[in-house]
């Protein structure tokens, strides 16, 4: 089906043009890279490769690389693929997969919707060590995610107005 609009949309560029409007995790995961520039200690001594796949009605939409390299060091959040750390042969670098839709970022990062209850309705699908995606979801409590997304839903609303 994927290819099918692909196809469509080389005969339509007026709509392939199209810019779309920015996605929930354009505006956070920019601001967690800030808030852990400012404070590595945010992230204690994380380490791991965490690939975020946004999907937008079922299609990707955007992927985030998010690099902690452990103690004391700024993690790497973007949208461009990280070098890695060389890997060691007591412990290579742990990579976990992320998919959410980008609706679901907000009441994730909130608290609105539980990362247990996400994982089991498959609203959050990860494939990797589910202990280590527990970790990241630490350091988004410790960077004040629920606050900022809170705050950020509080500025739309208004703006709506």
């Amino acid at each position: 089906m994927g290819e099918l609009k692909d196809k469509l949309a080389e005969f339509m560029p007026h709509r392939a043009n199209r810019k779309q409007p920015p996605t929930h995790a354009e505006t956070l995961f920019p601001e967690l890279a800030r808030e852990l520039h400012a404070d590595p200690s945010l992230a204690k001594n994380l380490q791991g490769l965490f690939i975020v796949t946004v999907m937008q009605r079922g299609a990707k939409r955007d992927e985030w690389y998010l690099l902690f390299k452990g103690l004391n060091q700024t993690p790497t959040i973007s949208q461009a693929r990280p070098s890695l750390p060389a890997p060691t042969k007591d412990q290579p670098l742990p990579v976990v997969l992320i998919e959410i839709e980008d609706a679901d970022i907000l009441n994730f990062i909130t608290g609105g919707l539980p990362p247990l209850k996400a994982y089991a309705s498959q609203r959050v699908r990860i494939v990797g060590d589910l202990l280590l995606a527990q970790q990241l979801e630490d350091v988004f409590a410790k960077a004040g995610g629920p606050e900022k997304a809170l705050a950020f839903l509080g500025r739309i609303k208004k703006s709506k107005l």
